[in-house]
């Protein structure tokens, strides 16, 4: 039963330098632990924009196991990426629902969960490659997409712009209270079916995917509103 964690990663002013050239390093050399199977390094924008956020990087891993997940983050090649932050939080998820490709793959083993085990906090994430063509047309609709989350703030635990290649890879990473305020959202909010529809009408995506995720536990300050939200 696989498990994805989420890593973010904060730095302070005197050390995104550094952080910036962790990306290089990275494409050059991905690391190598026991038990991972799909990992990517992605940069951040601010407020789900264009203009990139040299504060903020996410580690996206997906381990066989949630020890050698665990067992990663104290090793010394986890420190290449650690060091310098101002702070920190994981997320560990466990997959239940995806569709859709990533680089020629789908890298989240889905398993059925139980209906109460749905009912905590669930994690969203949602990748595309965008058509060269349809780059205007895309970030164009940006600010209302981001306009509607704003509507479900209190639905909402977390969301975050990320991406591996800028304006053409982009990824977006949310939490939500359950899977039902999910729903209310992506199904019955005005706005955001359309935004739908118009991907799929104008033929925006050349590779996309979807998933949904339950969140099993957290780690770090930055995720310290969904370990509440856990404990209760």
């Amino acid at each position: 039963m696989s498990i994805v964690t989420v890593t973010v990663l904060q730095y302070p002013k005197g050390a995104r330098f550094r952080a910036f050239g962790n990306m290089g390093r990275f494409l050059m050399k991905p690391f190598t632990a026991t038990g991972l199977r799909f990992q990517k390094l992605l940069g951040s924008g601010r407020d789900f924009g264009v203009v990139p956020d040299f504060s903020q990087y996410v580690f996206l891993g997906v381990w066989e196991s949630l020890e050698q997940a665990r067992a990663f983050w104290q090793s010394t090649e986890a420190g290449r990426l650690l060091y310098g932050t101002s702070a920190t939080g994981t997320l560990y998820l466990r997959p239940f629902r995806s569709h859709g490709n990533w680089d020629g793959q789908n890298p989240f083993m889905t398993n059925p969960l139980p209906d109460d085990h749905q009912h905590g906090p669930v994690a969203v994430l949602t990748r595309a490659t965008i058509r060269w063509r349809a780059l205007p047309d895309f970030w164009r609709h940006v600010p209302q997409a981001r306009q509607m989350l704003q509507h479900h703030q209190d639905q909402l635990l977390f969301a975050l712009g990320v991406g591996e290649k800028p304006l053409v890879q982009q990824c977006t990473i949310s939490v939500w209270r359950d899977g039902a305020a999910i729903n209310q959202y992506a199904y019955r909010q005005s706005g955001h079916k359309e935004v739908v529809q118009r991907t799929r009408q104008r033929r925006w995506y050349s590779e996309e995917l979807f998933a949904r995720f339950a969140v099993i536990s957290v780690e770090g300050p930055v995720f310290h509103q969904i370990g509440m939200e856990l404990a209760q």
